[in-house]
């Protein structure tokens, strides 16, 4: 009986829909649909776009985040560390909050330092 439970339990998580952005309109939310799509190209272009206006804004701020980490898919370590610590100067309390320190220590340990 306690088999049946978490097997019927385990089958109900497995059809749910994951969590998306993807049909909300922004440049921000095109971005993040396509990261979560795994279309990093399409992804990483719209991240850099909002990343590169220089604000530090919560959209620009965010949109630099996930450029690192679309950068880190795809292998590019040294561009995601330099971005990882420019959120440092962007603000301070989103790169302790999102635990970007982690990141950036991932990306140190894929090039070996």
């Amino acid at each position: 009986m306690r088999y049946a439970l978490i097997l019927a339990l385990l089958a109900q998580i497995a059809s749910a829909a994951p969590p998306t952005t993807c049909g909300n309109t922004g440049d921000y939310e095109r971005a993040l649909c396509a990261y979560q799509k795994r279309s990093f190209a399409e992804a990483e272009a719209g991240f850099r776009t909002l990343a590169e206006k220089e604000e530090r804004d919560a959209i620009s701020i965010r949109a630099t985040y996930f450029l690192a980490r679309t950068l880190m898919k795809t292998g590019r370590y040294d561009e995601a560390s330099a971005l990882l610590i420019r959120i440092y100067s962007m603000d301070q309390a989103f790169y302790e909050t999102w635990n970007v320190d982690f990141l950036l220590g991932e990306c140190r340990k894929a090039l070996g330092k």
